[in-house]
């Protein structure tokens, strides 16, 4: 099976800049065949002129039967008038007992890649003059929040290519109009068609066509609550033979703010 970046990708992503810094504290939970496999913690700081958004993603239910993943990932860059420009993409975790590291420099012409453990013969590397002008995971769905939330569902006509470090994919959404969410009727959304499609950084021994084939799925996108930004509030996604990867917001709140101290 084919890991679900591309959903994952689409899940790790919080909304629009305004005049004064925009913080929101997040949870999802990801689902197959209606089993919680996962949740993902997300914490963004989007100010007028630079972001910070971290996601905490980690197997959860039957997936820890087959698989254990503990993964954390940050983004940091600049927003401008020209759209959102990443500086730099960390992340760290454990998957099946393993440490392993990602520090991506994409200010960088062509961008710094550093990874631990470096690449395996058995997956090709992305050269990084292919991945010049790529974004990473968090960056590119912030870009998309903020498009969506100024123009409504003409924001989701983008097309963005996306690097982790290991794998380069192009994403490319298109306008569903709008409607109400499932599991919440009383919220209506921008729905957002996506394809994701992988470029580069393929395993060796996968079957090519296969590999290739894109995945695709609907994104709904609003504010949760009044007052907040826009944000993701719902993922379905095809994965392979396993059906549909189905992510849903359960929380969404301003984070807490610090005791005030005496």
């Amino acid at each position: 099976m084919r890991p679900p970046t591309a959903a994952a990708a689409l899940l790790l992503a919080l909304a629009p800049a305004a005049l004064a810094t925009e913080a929101v504290e997040a949870r999802y939970v990801a689902r197959v065949a209606g089993f919680r496999v996962m949740t993902i913690d997300v914490h963004a700081a989007i100010g007028p002129d630079t972001y910070r958004i971290t996601a905490r993603a980690r197997s959860a239910g039957l997936a820890t039967l087959a698989t254990r993943f503990d993964h954390t990932a940050t983004a940091e860059g600049a927003v401008t008038d020209a759209g959102i420009r990443p500086f730099r993409f960390r992340a760290e975790g454990k998957w099946q007992g393993e440490t392993r590291r990602v520090d991506l420099a994409l200010a960088e012409t062509p961008p710094r890649i550093a990874l631990d453990p470096p690449e395996v013969p058995e997956r090709e590397p992305v050269p990084p003059t292919l991945a010049q002008g790529g974004v990473d995971t968090l960056t590119a769905l912030l870009a998309v929040s903020r498009q969506v939330a100024r123009l409504g569902a003409r924001g989701c006509d983008l097309e963005v290519t996306v690097f982790d470090g290991r794998r380069l994919k192009k994403i490319t959404l298109a306008p569903s109009g709008e409607g109400r969410v499932p599991g919440h009727p009383e919220v209506t959304a921008v729905r957002c068609h996506i394809e994701g499609r992988q470029l580069a950084g393929f395993w060796r021994d996968w079957d090519r066509e296969e590999a290739e084939r894109p995945q695709t799925g609907m994104v709904w996108i609003a504010a949760p609550f009044d007052g907040a930004p826009a944000l993701p509030l719902r993922l379905e996604m095809g994965i392979d033979w396993l059906g549909t990867l189905v992510v849903t917001l359960t929380e969404a709140h301003p984070p807490a703010l610090p005791a005030a101290t005496q």
